[in-house]
């Protein structure tokens, strides 16, 4: 699906962007298009202000009634009400596609593509008079939180080039750190960079990340921290849905699936919104 026919689609199906919220277009470091919800900061001040670029999950930007997500409009109301901008790319649309979940083989990846759009979305908001160029934020979920793993290593190829400014922080949801570190032993991020997760958590295991974490802090320059919450399970920061497991597919067992464990824990939700704002507060005030 060509980028043009892919932007009308999903400007057609987002049924729920409000008439604060618009559509707009950015090349990604790849060169693709890429669209995306730009929220600009509703403060009367006339002094430029932070960005947040938030990336989605497996499961899209928009689900299949062209609405985002409880999770993902309960984090932008606590952003606005900080007065920030927010920008939200949808990785997967503008490449013909919206749920990747229960794909095998994903024909987008963290490292292959999604990067590149982050990179992409930073020169966007960088861009815009009425943000500082100096106080933009990284945040991503799970799939989107992986790509804030690869955007933000050191000598990543996303890494802004010639002087270029970058991410100030990142806030990273549950990603999955096991490929990663075997890729990169001596991984490391070049910007202060949280880590939220759920020990109870089995579809991104908390443990490959508390050991990235762990060996990035004896080598690396910049800060990274990660909080693994008692009890709680992917998708733990929702805050609605039911706990409860889901079938994926499973390459070592086909016929029975892979059983993920997901939904809201009140407390670690509650504690990871702390953690978050305060963190964000600090890099972005």
């Amino acid at each position: 699906m060509g980028a043009a026919v892919a932007i009308v689609m999903i400007t057609a199906i987002a049924s729920d962007v409000l008439a604060t919220e618009k559509f707009v277009t950015f090349d990604s470091a790849d060169g693709t298009t890429i669209t995306a919800v730009y929220i600009e900061s509703n403060t009367s001040t006339t002094e430029t202000v932070p960005g947040i670029v938030m990336l989605h999950g497996c499961g899209g930007l928009f689900n299949n009634s062209g609405k985002m997500s409880a999770r993902t409009r309960a984090w932008i109301d606590l952003f606005k009400a900080e007065g920030w901008s927010l920008l939200l790319p949808d990785s997967f649309g503008p490449r013909g596609h919206r749920y990747l979940c229960k794909s095998k083989d994903r024909p987008i990846t963290p490292e292959g593509h999604r990067q590149y759009d982050a990179l992409g979305a930073l020169r966007f908001m960088q861009a815009q008079p009425n943000i500082d160029p100096k106080r933009i934020a990284l945040i991503g979920w799970s799939n989107g939180a992986m790509t804030g793993l690869h955007t933000v290593m050191k000598g990543s190829s996303s890494t802004p080039k010639d002087g270029a400014g970058d991410f100030i922080t990142a806030v990273l949801f549950y990603p999955g750190c096991k490929a990663i570190g075997k890729e990169h032993p001596d991984y490391s991020a070049r910007l202060p960079t949280l880590i939220q997760h759920g020990s109870d958590d089995n579809w991104t295991l908390p443990t490959p990340c508390r050991r990235l974490v762990e060996r990035a802090q004896l080598q690396a320059e910049s800060l990274m921290e990660i909080d693994i919450y008692d009890g709680a399970a992917h998708g733990f920061d929702h805050p609605s849905s039911e706990p409860r497991t889901m079938k994926l597919p499973s390459k070592r067992n086909p016929e029975a699936g892979w059983h993920v464990r997901i939904g809201t824990h009140p407390e670690a939700r509650e504690k990871a919104i702390a953690r978050t704002m305060a963190w964000l507060q600090q890099y972005l005030k």
